[in-house]
């Protein structure tokens, strides 16, 4: 029986599609491909028989833009501001976020991932907690949230990081926000915790105050 492929263009699931169907397709290198040999969506360009369809593609030309060009161009080096974002929250529990240049899937954290995380950030910063008790926490947490990274060291190990659920950098104040707002996770027996398994975003308790979601990158695809 001829394989059959299905593409996930981050809202809808299309398909069947046999392979020269698929082909015919408007699939590019991160557009999410499963067929029944594969234990989740894949990348497009990992899969070996889409490979061809990336190997000699150039990239689009905007003629409209290069007709006006004054010879003296030269190409600008590609950047994208973090600052400011429009995020869009999407019905299969995915989120993207328009930037200037580019825009980036994202998916909810996991519970182990977050676990896995918070017991690297907890090793590194046990002994500065030890000389400098609460300090210590607080600013290991609010200065990495808020950097370009937006993660700390044990997100980072994970690849996942933080978000304001409004699309903006997360900043000081808020991150700061959300580290003392953990403790609430704590006086209420951990049920603060637990509210991750009840709402489609994994928020905890501190989550939901500080207006901050974790995610993990899924793709990017660039703007033209």
């Amino acid at each position: 029986m001829e394989q059959k492929y299905f593409i996930h263009d981050g809202t809808d699931k299309k398909g069947p599609y046999t392979l020269e169907e698929l082909r015919l397709q408007d699939v590019r290198r991160y557009t999410l491909i499963w067929h029944s040999g594969l234990n989740n969506w894949t990348e497009a360009d990992k899969l070996y028989e889409l490979k061809s369809l990336f190997a000699m593609t150039p990239p689009p030309i905007n003629l409209s833009k290069e007709r006006h060009q004054p010879p003296s161009y030269q190409p600008q080096n590609y950047s994208t501001n973090y600052q400011n974002g429009r995020i869009e929250y999407l019905n299969d529990d995915t989120l993207k976020i328009h930037y200037e240049n580019e825009i980036i899937h994202y998916r909810y954290a996991s519970f182990g991932e977050r676990l896995g995380a918070r017991i690297l950030d907890v090793l590194i910063i046990i002994i500065p907690s030890c000389l400098l008790p609460l300090f210590a926490g607080w600013l290991y947490y609010a200065l990495l949230h808020s950097s370009n990274d937006q993660q700390t060291m044990g997100q980072k190990v994970v690849n996942i990081k933080l978000l304001s659920t409004d699309g903006m950098k997360v900043n000081f104040g808020q991150s700061t926000g959300r580290y003392f707002a953990n403790i609430l996770n704590n006086l209420t027996l951990f049920i603060g915790f637990l509210m991750f398994f009840f709402n489609r975003r994994n928020q905890c308790l501190h989550d939901n105050l500080a207006s901050t979601v974790v995610v993990a990158e899924l793709r990017r695809e660039r703007k033209y």
